[in-house]
């Protein structure tokens, strides 16, 4: 029984019965010169590890973070300081924000007279960081038709900001921090809130509680007045909202997040031009079924030709990423070797700066590299799983006499742990109720290049479920399994 479906994405129904794949801290690779039913035409690949780049002077989350315009300069906010970063990841604190914690939103524009400025919003308030001149300013009350925003962006010049709790929206004096001129429109097409906002292809996507609607830029003047200068696009109304607003992430060329209607809440999918398209599936829906998700947070990150969209629910504590090369799900989470339990990911922004892909951390003031070389999370071993589909032949008795999976072998380190890096196997009998002790083999000591993994004698059952696991820091790649079994008489 040659790749019976070993090698997959996570899929756990809502009856373990029907399905009960995991898929964590691997991710599947397609190799598109193989026929499907050919050996390795899908393997897994281990998530990329953590490596400590930075650790502010306070121990609280990172809460936002921008490589800003020229990508020279960083801006991250780390509990209640604004630091710039340079290339060489040394940083220097700027600014003081009036909160501590909760996401924040950083844009960036060249102003017209002050050169590169970082634009920041905390909900309170709106903040701008001049660059050139060092100068970080807290905006006054006396700045636009109101004082704080969730979240900004910038288009033509403008930056962009929301009024929280209201359908209202702003904008800067052209290519300027300020808003002097005090201009807002209202995603009035319908009633609901505006939730969250984002530019794509120079257009302006007001994401509400249900529905979505699109602006954009006319420059309109009436009697040589400025009015606001962003109309509504006739006919791009779309039956969706956000139901998350810092799920929203740039992504394939347009844009992903948690939506939600008016049937309901906790589907993921991106914008097709103004069509909402689902991509979540059934399995993901269900880990969210009577959850708050409203404080879920992503990030994006490319790597090897792999888009990544990567949310986190913090009250669940799961990492959910979705894949656009193959487009499946995975899991990627945080082992705690203590307490032995999976926590979501420590990621929970992510911007690509100095040649690195860096991720805030969600508590401990760190920035970590996501790094595909590296085989720990900062030093914390990362326990990579994956459990295979149902084997059953009309629910008769099956002998499984023997399972071999190929791991690319050799992969051990000199010394320490790993040196001898094992896998753990063990089975359900019972369709994933209740499961068998760990069952060890090595995977081959460095330069052991022809060595199996391989498990003798593994019983009966009806319905059997394999799970492997490993957590040695080593380069753990599985290319294909392989299952001899026989059929019984009843």
């Amino acid at each position: 029984m040659p790749d019976f479906g070993f090698v997959g994405a996570s899929y756990t129904t809502r009856s373990i019965y029907q399905d009960d794949q995991e898929c964590i801290n691997f991710y599947p690779e397609i190799d598109p010169t193989k026929q499907p039913g050919e050996r390795g035409i899908v393997a897994l690949y281990p998530t990329p590890g953590l490596v400590t780049e930075i650790q502010f002077p306070i121990n609280a989350e990172v809460r936002g973070m921008r490589a800003l315009s020229g990508l020279q300069y960083a801006i991250a906010v780390c509990g209640n300081r604004v630091y710039l970063i340079q290339t060489n990841l040394s940083y220097t604190q700027v600014g003081t924000l009036s909160t501590y914690v909760g996401p924040v939103s950083i844009t960036d524009n060249v102003m017209t007279s002050q050169g590169l400025t970082a634009y920041i919003v905390d909900g309170v308030n709106r903040y701008y960081y001049v660059v050139a001149t060092n100068t970080f300013v807290q905006l006054p009350s006396t700045d636009g038709p109101w004082q704080g925003a969730n979240v900004c962006d910038v288009v033509d010049n403008y930056i962009i900001y929301n009024q929280p709790g209201t359908q209202n929206w702003s904008s800067t004096d052209l290519g300027s921090p300020l808003s002097t001129q005090a201009w807002f429109g209202a995603k009035d097409g319908s009633p609901d809130s505006l939730v969250s906002l984002i530019v794509d292809h120079r257009q302006v996507y007001l994401l509400g509680e249900v529905t979505t609607e699109v602006w954009i830029d006319v420059g309109t003047q009436i009697v040589g007045l400025l009015t606001f200068p962003f109309q509504r696009v006739s006919g791009t109304s779309s039956q969706n909202g956000i139901g998350a607003p810092f799920s929203l992430v740039r992504f394939a060329e347009t844009f992903m997040f948690l939506a939600r209607d008016t049937l309901g809440t906790a589907t993921i999918g991106m914008m097709k031009g103004y069509e909402y398209q689902r991509v979540s599936t059934h399995a993901v829906e269900n880990s969210l079924i009577g959850v708050n998700v409203e404080d879920a947070r992503a990030w994006s990150f490319q790597q090897e030709g792999h888009e990544f969209y990567v949310i986190n629910f913090p009250t669940i504590d799961l990492t959910w990423v979705y894949d656009l090369a193959t487009q499946q799900w995975f899991k990627w989470l945080w082992w705690d070797s203590a307490t032995a339990t999976y926590h979501r990911h420590r990621g929970q922004n992510c911007i690509a700066f100095a040649n690195k892909n860096l991720v805030g951390d969600y508590d401990n003031g760190k920035i970590y590299s996501l790094d595909f070389d590296t085989y720990t999370d900062a030093g914390n071993p990362i326990r990579r799983l994956r459990r295979a589909p149902h084997i059953t032949t009309d629910l008769q008795r099956q002998y499984f006499e023997e399972f071999q999976i190929q791991f690319q072998p050799g992969v051990g380190l000199p010394t320490g742990q790993g040196e001898n890096p094992q896998a753990m196997l063990r089975w359900s009998n019972d369709g994933g109720s209740t499961w068998s002790n760990e069952h060890w083999v090595g995977i081959g000591r460095q330069g052991n290049y022809t060595n199996r993994a391989i498990w003798r004698r593994l019983g009966w059952s009806r319905d059997r479920i394999f799970e492997v696991a490993i957590t040695d820091p080593v380069k753990a790649v599985i290319v294909s399994a392989n299952l001899k079994a026989s059929a019984g008489d009843n």
